[in-house]
C-alpha cells in the first residue's frame, strides 16, 4: 500500500485495501457473531448465506490487487471498526430479543450500504483505469452486495413492522 497516493492506481489500491479489510473482519468472525445473536431465523438465514458470500468477496478482492500487479494489503478501516464497536455496545442494551433483531438487522444494513459505496467507487476508478480484469471481478462482488443489501432491508422492514418488535 503506497504511504501517498498520488495517482489513480494508488486510489485504487487504497480503495481495494479498505474493502479487504471489511471483507476479511466479516469473514473472520463480525459477521458470525451477529449471525449467532440473531435469533429470527429468516433474518439469521440470509446473513448466513452472505458469510458464504463474503469468504469469496475476500478471495476476489485479492485477486484484484494481484491484477493490478500488487500484493493484497489491508487497511484499517477505522469507519467500520467504529460502526462494529457502537454496534455491539447498543446490541448489549437491547432487552427485547425481537427489538434486538431489528437492531441487528439495521447493522447489517449498515454495513452494506458501506460496502456499497466501496465497491461501486473502486468498479468505477477501475474501469476509468481500463483495468476490465478487476471491473469484472469486482462487479460480480458488488451485484452480491446488492443483493444482500435488499434482502437484509427485506428482512429489516419485515421485522420493524412487527408489533411485537417495536412495542
Amino acid at each position: 500500500m503506497p504511504t501517498t497516493i498520488s495517482n489513480p492506481r494508488d486510489l485504487l489500491l487504497a480503495l481495494l485495501a479498505d474493502l479487504l479489510f471489511v471483507e476479511r473482519r466479516l469473514a473472520g468472525g463480525a459477521l458470525a457473531a451477529v449471525v449467532g445473536a440473531v435469533q429470527d431465523g429468516e433474518l439469521r438465514a440470509v446473513l448466513a448465506d452472505h458469510l458464504e458470500e463474503t469468504r469469496a468477496h475476500v478471495e476476489r478482492v485479492e485477486t484484484a490487487f494481484r491484477r493490478l500487479d500488487a500484493a493484497p494489503s489491508a487497511s484499517l478501516s477505522r469507519a467500520f471498526e467504529g460502526a462494529v464497536s457502537q454496534h455491539r455496545d447498543v446490541a448489549e442494551t437491547i432487552v427485547q430479543p425481537r427489538l434486538r433483531d431489528v437492531y441487528h438487522a439495521a447493522g447489517a444494513l449498515h454495513v452494506e450500504h458501506y460496502e456499497l459505496a466501496g465497491y461501486r467507487a473502486a468498479v468505477d476508478v477501475a474501469r476509468a483505469l481500463g483495468h476490465d480484469d478487476g471491473v469484472n471481478v469486482l462487479q460480480e462482488t458488488l451485484f452480491e452486495e446488492e443483493r444482500a443489501a435488499a434482502a437484509v432491508g427485506d428482512a429489516l422492514a419485515r421485522l420493524a413492522l412487527d408489533r411485537r418488535a417495536v412495542r
